[in-house]
């Protein structure tokens, strides 16, 4: 309790931001430097899950749908101006290294 009263302490004197809410459609970011920012926030969020191989495949549905809005964001990142991800982005190998020829749907 006292910990949530100095959080809003501390953002009414500015001394913090308020947690901003990353916005459900992509398509709704006008701005590049913030659509960079959610991006980069959702890379963030599947990094954060170091897990075991066990887990991984328990939760791939919720990856899967991090990358998918990993790329609506950067569908509009570019749509802004800004650079092609996908373009420069890393490459889906197979065990031997080749890239696959098509890396799109279910991972």
């Amino acid at each position: 309790m006292l910990y949530r009263f100095r959080e809003t302490q501390a953002i009414e004197l500015g001394l913090k931001k308020p947690k901003e809410k990353r916005p459900y459609l992509a398509s709704e970011v006008k701005s590049l430097p913030e659509a960079e920012k959610w991006r980069q926030q959702v890379i963030r969020d599947v990094a954060r899950g170091s897990l075991t191989e066990t887990q991984i495949r328990d939760i791939n549905d919720e990856i899967n749908k991090y990358l998918r809005e990993k790329g609506h964001w950067e569908n509009q990142i570019k749509k802004l101006g800004g650079p092609d991800y996908r373009k420069i982005g890393p490459k889906m190998l197979d065990h031997e290294g080749k890239e696959l020829p098509n890396n799109r749907g279910y991972k």
